[in-house]
């Protein structure tokens, strides 16, 4: 197997994905830190490639990953910088909340910041990563089913919350794929 074409061909049909999935959820800097160390990865593990369409879903597994591993590297210095400086640990908003300026956007995004961590990523997975179920399933290791069920359920504690702070509804039905800001306010 020759590992340089094979490699090449991933980094080419996968970058702008990748980079576009943690720069809704990173800062810049981070965003290209973290795709370089995807690719890093993917290169010290060419021989685990899986063949055809997997590929993809084996990328963002690893970028998956890549972005638990930032985001928790982040937490720590920010609480390391807070100690130091002498002033209480404090969140700052999310990279989302930094890219997406628009008002709807970011209501959407306070919504989904109520929501349990498992109910965000299943409906970023879904709703602005475009993933089918199939792959939700394999990422997140249980049945086509259970992603769908888990998917249904989180869409109705994120319209709940939407309901609850006056917006008017959300879209998000299996059948389409609207962008993070697709709601619309009275």
């Amino acid at each position: 197997m020759n590992a340089e074409p094979l490699f090449r061909s991933l980094y080419e049909a996968q970058q702008a994905d990748v980079l576009a999935y943690f720069m809704r959820r990173l800062g810049r800097e981070d965003a290209i830190e973290s795709t370089a160390d995807v690719f890093l990865a993917a290169w010290r593990r060419i021989e685990d490639v899986p063949a055809g369409d997997d590929s993809r879903l084996w990328i963002f597994g690893i970028a998956r990953n890549v972005l638990r591993n930032r985001q928790r590297t982040n937490r720590r210095s920010q609480r390391l910088r807070s100690r130091i400086a002498g002033m209480p640990f404090g969140l700052e908003p999310s990279p989302e909340t930094v890219v997406l300026r628009r008002a709807q956007d970011r209501e959407i995004l306070e919504a989904l910041a109520t929501l349990r961590p498992r109910d965000r990523e299943i409906l970023q997975l879904r709703l602005w990563e475009e993933a089918g179920y199939d792959d939700i399933a394999a990422l997140l290791g249980c049945s086509r089913h259970a992603a769908e069920q888990r998917y249904g359920k989180a869409l109705r504690r994120l319209r709940s919350v939407c309901r609850r702070a006056g917006h008017v509804s959300v879209s998000g039905t299996a059948t389409t794929h609207p962008s993070p800001g697709a709601t619309r306010e009275a």
